[in-house]
């Protein structure tokens, strides 16, 4: 073996545009094979960074849909309460919510903040590294203000001082001492699009309202329970309770569940199937280029014929040749590992560094020993693939031909071309079925771009504030918000301006129970959320956001029937609500909207809605505007006026602010900010953006799905087209002699073109032919990601093929063109 690596190190190095072309390739097809599995191992094959963590899950309340959809939602507090209380499957079961928070250091500082049960962090498993964790006495109501702070608000905010515990942490404009300090890679929740600084203990009250559904829930099994167990016992305290229609909901058992997840399976539920699709997308790639390098090693492998047979003469049978041939290969793929780890490391760093997908768990993607083991591996085994291959033929002859052949040109035969044209067969068809998923994926984007989300997003900048509890209530938010809204509006260059407690297309995913005037359940329509004890019901309303006059006319949203908000909607004035064209075509059909009633879900909360059930009136209906992503179908929707809105429902404490004006972002940023100041210099303005920005954010997926798959069908593309000019090229040079003859007898040079295209034109029907039935069986693995055009799509394919035929052609074209132009007199002189 180690005269075998010699003998291939001395080969390589003489041939060295041959190593250098053929180390390229496979450095391709490994390095994105290689940084799709980092990706697919810190996603998907590590465990979570959390003790024990398989025995983790996640409990959502799910709500039975007449189209069999179960959305999930967060649960009630009392429904947590009682499950936490009657449960005997779980050795623990926490409680955490999370959202926004400021947080006073030099200079206030928006932060993302969760507050959890006093046992969350200790069902993780994880300690502090300064300090203690939350402690059951720190969740009882009235108690000490305490805080959890992350490693990097440690570093950034407080200089990494190691006498951190015990200091205050103004948090919200309340005073908390700081308890500890979490290790550098915590993080929890998981699989979010935010990364938590602050943990505060959540401090439950038992009189919050029953329909309340503000905490997610999380639990660690108890060892020898299975999750089927679990979920068994859960399905049955929920019955129970629904039954007693007492404890946790007035809901019908079989419409309401309590259901577990583990939380593994929550953290890459979203991702998982698209990064295995994308894998198995890369290592088509990796067989393009393993086929071209196969390729380029047979038509190396004709001009060692002498070689080979000389070897054979001294005694090397095909054992020995083989060895000799598979040491070239794998020495040749682990010189492609080599660089494709570099290519790689620069490929992950590039996917962090633009932030292109916000994808669980992938910053800690790298090359560690097990992607190292995975690229080595990937090199021994397309080395072996791809360094036999030569041996093809060689093994169906013998002795005698070999070195008869290696003797003297000949005509080449259809034996010795039918391997060659077999790969190239396969690589075309490798090449259409990652276009097709190329071109589907384009159209799905183009798709995206052209919907109309319902909103005009040129000229718009968006920014972000959060409302301190402890400060702003009641009264003193509305004041705040109107003050605030005035100074805007006079800032110059300003022409229109709005608060929105939500940003479409990235408005919260969740539902809000309401009372809705002549609601009666029906198939299209809002979906039954709960019956009262007098017998009333609520309609589950998908999306609840308060505005400012305005608002509407900011984001240039229609108006359909009625009126907008004006200042007739403030506190003093008649309660008032608009509707979107899709609830009041659900609940009212052809009947107009205008004048009924509607109880929104905390108005039906005595501590929240002191006048009782007090009803809105609707006064205007709007066009629908697709809040919650602009590929989802949109859902029912009501807005409401800010001035008319309790501060404790939520919607006013992380409102955002909406310019609409002709100046730069930064410039709109920079006035905004010292209008705030002016009302508040203790606030901080965060997220700001435009509203373009909004928008491409909630399209970062199918982005980052189009961009590798388009990277990944470009670079196959040019494999394809490099793969069949080196055939066609070796074809032209072998059938030198025979094409001589041709033109001595009166061939033409358009009959010698046609020949030689002829034969390309029967791989490339062959490999289309089989890449369309590839294509067809495949793309159904894409159907989750699509949107507006279907996994088999006949325009989509057909296009695909059009482009790989024409590069193929192309590819053709010079070889052929140099075959036309052969010397009849200087071929047979050679001979």
């Amino acid at each position: 073996m180690f005269s075998d690596l010699k003998f291939a190190t001395r080969s390589l190095l003489k041939t060295p545009g041959f190593t250098l072309l053929a180390t390229l390739m496979l450095a391709i097809g490994i390095g994105a094979t290689t940084a799709m599995f980092s990706l697919v191992n810190a996603v998907l094959l590590r465990p979570l960074p959390y003790a024990e963590s398989a025995g983790l899950a996640r409990i959502y309340t799910e709500i039975q849909t007449p189209d069999g959809v179960q959305p999930r939602f967060r649960a009630a507090t009392n429904e947590f309460r009682a499950l936490r209380r009657d449960s005997h499957s779980w050795a623990s079961l926490d409680a955490w919510s999370a959202s926004a928070a400021n947080v006073l250091a030099s200079e206030p500082v928006r932060v993302n903040a969760a507050a959890v049960t006093g046992g969350l962090i200790e069902t993780l498993g994880v300690q502090p590294v300064l300090g203690r964790l939350f402690v059951p006495q720190d969740d009882e109501l009235g108690g000490p203000l305490v805080a959890l702070i992350s490693y990097r608000l440690w570093q950034n905010a407080f200089g990494g001082d190691p006498a951190i515990v015990g200091r205050d942490l103004m948090l919200n404009g309340a005073r908390h001492s700081i308890v500890g300090v979490m290790p550098e890679r915590f993080a929890f929740p998981i699989a979010e699009s935010f990364t938590v600084d602050v943990w505060a203990p959540i401090r439950i009250d038992p009189a919050l309202p029953v329909f309340d559904h503000s905490v997610w829930m999380l639990g660690r099994l108890k060892p020898g329970v299975s999750l089927p167990q679990a979920q068994a016992e859960l399905d049955t305290l929920v019955a129970r309770a629904a039954e007693s229609a007492g404890t946790l909901h007035h809901l019908d058992p079989h419409e309401h569940r309590a259901v577990a997840y583990g939380l593994r399976d929550e953290v890459v539920r979203e991702v998982q199937p698209a990064l295995r699709m994308l894998f198995g997308a890369v290592s088509f790639l990796l067989l393009i280029a393993c086929v071209n390098v196969a390729n380029l090693l047979l038509t190396r492998a004709e001009a060692r014929q002498r070689e080979i047979g000389v070897r054979s003469a001294l005694g090397a049978d095909l054992p020995r040749l083989a060895r000799a041939f598979a040491t070239e290969g794998v020495l040749l793929s682990l010189l492609g590992a080599g660089l494709g780890v570099l290519l790689a490391n620069a490929a992950l760093a590039t996917i962090a560094a633009t932030g292109v997908v916000a994808i669980p768990l992938a910053a800690d993607a790298g090359v560690d020993g097990r992607v190292l083991l995975f690229a080595v591996a990937t090199a021994f085994a397309t080395g072996l693939l791809f360094g036999l291959a030569p041996l093809a033929h060689v093994a169906k002859r013998n002795l005698h031909d070999v070195i008869r052949t290696a003797a003297a040109a000949t005509t080449a035969g259809a034996n010795r071309q039918r391997l060659r044209n077999a790969l190239i067969v396969g690589q075309l068809a490798l090449a259409l079925i990652l276009l097709a998923g190329t071109g589907l994926m384009l159209r799905t984007f183009w798709n995206l771009a052209r919907v109309d989300a319902g909103f005009d997003t040129r000229a718009v900048t968006t920014m972000a504030i959060w409302l301190r509890q402890s400060t702003y209530d009641g009264e003193a938010a509305r004041t705040f918000w109107t003050r605030l809204l005035e100074r805007e509006a006079a800032i110059p260059g300003v022409e229109r301006v709005a608060m929105t407690s939500a940003l479409p297309p990235l408005a919260p995913d969740f539902g809000w129970g309401t009372m809705i005037e002549g609601f009666v359940p029906v198939e299209g329509g809002p979906i039954l959320a709960a019956r009262l004890p007098d017998g009333q019901v609520l309609a589950m309303v998908d999306h609840y956001q308060a505005v400012s006059p305005g608002y509407f006319d900011t984001l240039k949203i229609q108006l359909l029937a009625g009126r907008l908000f004006d200042e007739r909607d403030d506190a003093r004035g008649a309660k008032t609500v608009i509707v979107n064209e899709t609830l009041a075509r659900a609940v009212w059909g052809n009947s107009s909207a205008l004048g009924r009633h509607i109880i929104a879900a905390w108005d039906l909360v005595p501590s929240l809605s002191p006048n009782g059930n007090e009803p809105s009136t609707v006064v205007g209906v709007i066009a629908d505007v697709k809040n919650v992503g602009v590929d989802k179908p949109t859902g029912t929707a009501l807005y409401l006026p800010y001035a008319q809105l309790p501060l404790d429902t939520g919607l006013l404490r992380a409102p955002y602010l909406a310019v609409r004006s002709a100046g730069a972002p930064d410039a709109v940023a920079g006035a905004a900010r010292a209008a705030l100041r002016d009302v508040d210099p203790t606030l901080p303005l965060a997220e700001i953006r435009t509203l373009d920005d909004v928008v491409a954010a909630s399209q970062s997926r199918p982005r980052f799905m189009t961009l590798v798959l388009t990277s990944f069908g470009g670079v196959s593309l040019l494999l394809a087209a490099v793969g069949i000019f080196g055939v066609i090229s070796y074809s032209v040079a072998q059938r030198t002699r025979e094409l001589g003859i041709r033109i001595a007898l009166g061939a033409q040079a358009r009959g010698v073109l046609r020949l030689v295209l002829g034969g390309a034109l029967r791989l490339l029907a062959a490999g289309v032919l089989l890449g369309l039935i590839g294509a067809f069986a495949l793309t159904r693995f894409l159907s989750a990601f699509l949107f507006g055009v279907s996994a088999n799509d006949p325009a989509t394919f057909a296009v695909v093929s059009f482009v790989l035929a024409v590069v193929a052609l192309l590819a053709s074209y010079l070889p052929a063109l140099r075959a036309t132009r052969v010397d009849p007199l200087a071929a047979l002189r050679a001979e």
